[in-house]
């Protein structure tokens, strides 16, 4: 699998108390893994430290799932 898929699995897992076998590229953030705001923004925070890059609020509305947020750092 991805490498970046890999690391973003882990910061989830390492956040949430979801299985990393329920998470996959295509997983939805509020729909399929039914993370609250809170655990979204310690994500996102956790993303920005260990991929060392900054995600602007607009580029924050448009991640809605996994897929998105590889799709964003791979472009960096």
């Amino acid at each position: 699998m991805n490498d970046c898929f890999e690391k973003i699995v882990d910061i989830i897992v390492d956040i949430t108390d979801i299985d990393r076998s329920d998470i996959e590229e295509e997983s939805q953030f509020l729909d399929d893994l039914d993370l609250s705001s809170l655990e979204i923004m310690a994500i996102i925070s956790e993303i920005e430290k260990r991929f060392s890059i900054e995600i602007t609020e607009e580029e924050l509305m448009s991640i809605s799932s996994v897929k998105d947020m590889i799709e964003l750092i791979e472009s960096r």
